[in-house]
């Protein structure tokens, strides 16, 4: 399948996992109220974390290696049962961690109901098999299955969730998708492979699967982490808080998520074949995708995304508005560190580079935490994000100067800032002489995409706007 194809169904994919509960968060924001969405989210990060334990390093690994395997039958059989098999282990001890934590921490026992459900989610996370077949480019099958399944979510939420006693149904429908969606993946799976134990190997896998697991462990530090941490150094309502800034805020990034996910296997494969000229090319159209959407982004959710946030939500949320504007600019941050670390880094297979860098943002992490969440609340999680991040991108920028001599292109990205300082003015003075929410944020959007479309293409000539213009053109002169 095509490299565009493909980015078509990742992006359709990565937008609806965090764009169908987005759908029923004003419903189930008004139904439940802030303090129980704040225990569900309390709950839900806590088992994502254990989740992170055991997916730990397969999301990229398992990508890598079955991406590398997939043309034989037998030989992708055995990759796949390895890495299955090693997964399950590390499933197994998050599975008795969680529920020795159940009933050991003060902080989990009045949820360990809720807990409990969430003991289902890890279990059957392990059979999801999304980095197979994302390692197989099979991303038709995956979003169609998952849009079939989210709109059954939505349906049920809104049939079963009616008050706010109903929040526990409301965790156990949203663990039940995950249920439904791992078995049809099992069943579909067995297209391409042969589950035979007598296949495993997971020796020549070790090695990866557990420094990619470290970074991604480290990394969740300064995300999930950090609303887990914001639950027991405060209250649920700052949870609440933070993670319905947040709501918003990781619908936009799984656009760009989108993006890096399917160029990974591409830039991988570029990389074996010694074509390095198209690999950076690659790169640098990978750059100009990412501030062809986060600087628009950025300026349109710093001026309106409080007002949209309270559309979507009601009152009673007005602790989320400030983090949301502090971890917007996350938008780009993280952009540019993704292609750092997921398409450099990773697709060099300089793995301790990764997780020594990912070390760095969970000390930061860790550091800031201590400093300001307990004082601040949301806001000084938002902080904390934005600062960790920060360092990543800083110190991944710095190692790769160091081994490819790659210089970041700081000019381009200030040039970029500048271009859009008007755009901020402008939205500002648009939003404040309009009285209606509703018109504001629609002449805020419309003027953002209008500015963004004459600056793209003729100020800052970015090459993906101009390819974006060129399909356009040919699709009206019907070719």
């Amino acid at each position: 399948m095509s490299l565009k194809k493909n980015f078509l169904y990742s992006s359709i994919l990565t937008v609806s996992t965090y764009l169908f509960p987005f759908l029923v968060y004003p419903y189930v924001s008004r139904t439940l109220g802030l303090s129980n969405i704040g225990i569900v989210n309390f709950v839900d990060n806590v088992i994502n974390y254990f989740v992170l334990v055991s997916m730990m390093g397969i999301a990229t690994v398992g990508v890598r290696e079955i991406a590398a395997s997939r043309n034989e039958r037998r030989g992708l059989s055995k990759t796949f049962m390895s890495l299955l098999s090693l997964n399950a282990i590390t499933t197994l001890i998050a599975v008795v961690a969680l529920v020795v934590a159940m009933f050991v921490v003060p902080k989990l026992m009045p949820y360990r109901d809720l807990l409990g459900v969430g003991v289902v989610k890890l279990v059957f996370n392990l059979f999801l098999l999304e980095w197979f077949f994302a390692g197989m480019e099979d991303f038709k099958y995956i979003t169609n299955r998952s849009l079939i399944v989210k709109c059954l979510y939505v349906l049920s939420v809104f049939v079963f969730v009616r008050d706010a006693s109903d929040y526990r149904i409301y965790y156990v429908i949203s663990v039940a998708m995950v249920v439904v969606n791992a078995v049809i993946n099992i069943v579909y799976s067995r297209r391409f492979i042969d589950y035979d134990i007598r296949l495993t190997d997971f020796r020549p896998y070790l090695r990866a699967f557990f420094i990619m697991g470290v970074y991604v462990l480290l990394t969740n530090v300064y995300t999930s982490l950090n609303a887990v941490w914001l639950g027991f150094v405060t209250d649920t309502d700052e949870v609440g808080f933070f993670t319905t800034a947040t709501k918003l805020h990781v619908i936009i990034m799984s656009v760009l998520a989108s993006l890096t996910s399917i160029l990974f296997p591409r830039v991988s494969s570029l990389l074996a074949e010694n074509k390095r000229d198209e690999y950076w090319d690659k790169i640098s159209t990978s750059l100009d995708a990412i501030y062809l959407f986060a600087f628009p982004t950025i300026a349109f959710v710093c001026v309106a995304g409080p007002a949209l946030l309270h559309i979507i939500v009601g009152d009673g949320f007005e602790g989320s508005y400030l983090p949301l504007r502090i971890i917007t600019p996350l938008v780009l941050v993280i952009g540019i560190e993704q292609i750092l670390v997921i398409q450099i880094l990773m697709a060099m297979h300089k793995d301790g580079i990764v997780l020594r860098n990912s070390f760095v943002g969970a000390v930061v992490s860790v550091v800031f935490n201590m400093l300001l969440t307990a004082r601040l609340g949301a806001v000084g999680s938002a902080i904390v994000w934005v600062v960790a991040e920060c360092a990543i991108m800083l110190v991944s920028m710095v190692d790769i100067y160091r081994s490819e001599k790659f210089v970041f292109p700081f000019a381009r990205l200030l040039a970029y800032c500048l271009s859009y300082a008007p755009l901020i003015v402008g939205a500002v003075l648009t939003y404040r002489a309009i009285q209606s929410e509703y018109i504001a944020i629609i002449a805020v959007a419309m003027l953002t995409v209008a500015y963004a479309a004459v600056n793209e293409s003729f100020v800052m000539k970015n090459k993906v706007a101009d390819q974006f213009v060129s399909v356009i053109r040919r699709r009206i002169n019907g070719r």
